[in-house]
């Protein structure tokens, strides 16, 4: 069955509510589980894309802590591994942390995060969070699929989107 966009068909709304729902269910488990997580998923390649900048910036967020002054830089820097997470090794490498995240936290909005990284389960949630929790959770990134491929439909509609070739 379709999830039905709320709020009159607004698709930058339903999608925001449907993030901010999410994160009431992962920040809880990031803030007492990420610090000293042995797999982080906030490394380099990124899943954030130009879109989600785009999403971000047409809210007015901006980024003042990036070196690179041009927002899009990191997630076109990133563009052909974005889809790709990192194997963590035993190796002593440093790791690269996103560069959209500054003094340890997320810089996008908590309603507009990157879609790649919003719907992103981990390991760890699935070992620590309750059943209850992951199937509200599953439901919801089902949801926020809908409403991202409604919300692109709707920028490519009114002409903010390029066709696809």
């Amino acid at each position: 069955m379709k999830h039905k966009t709320r709020r009159g068909g607004n698709p930058l709304g339903e999608y925001r509510r449907l993030q901010r729902e999410i994160r009431a269910l992962f920040d809880p488990f990031t803030a007492r589980h990420c610090p000293g997580c042995a797999t982080p998923c906030c490394v380099k390649p990124t899943r954030v894309t130009p879109v989600d900048v785009a999403l971000a910036l047409g809210a007015g967020h901006t980024f003042p802590h990036l070196a690179d002054p041009d927002p899009y830089a990191p997630a076109l820097n990133h563009a052909a591994h974005r889809l790709t997470l990192p194997v963590m090794n035993s190796d002593p490498e440093p790791v690269e942390w996103c560069e959209y995240l500054h003094n340890g936290r997320c810089t996008f909005p908590d309603d507009l995060r990157p879609y790649g990284c919003t719907t992103y389960v981990c390991g760890p949630m699935y070992e620590h969070l309750p059943d209850d929790t992951l199937h509200r959770l599953r439901r919801l990134i089902r949801q926020l699929e809908e409403a991202h491929i409604a919300l692109l439909r709707s920028l490519k509609d009114a002409g903010r989107l390029p066709e696809q070739e």
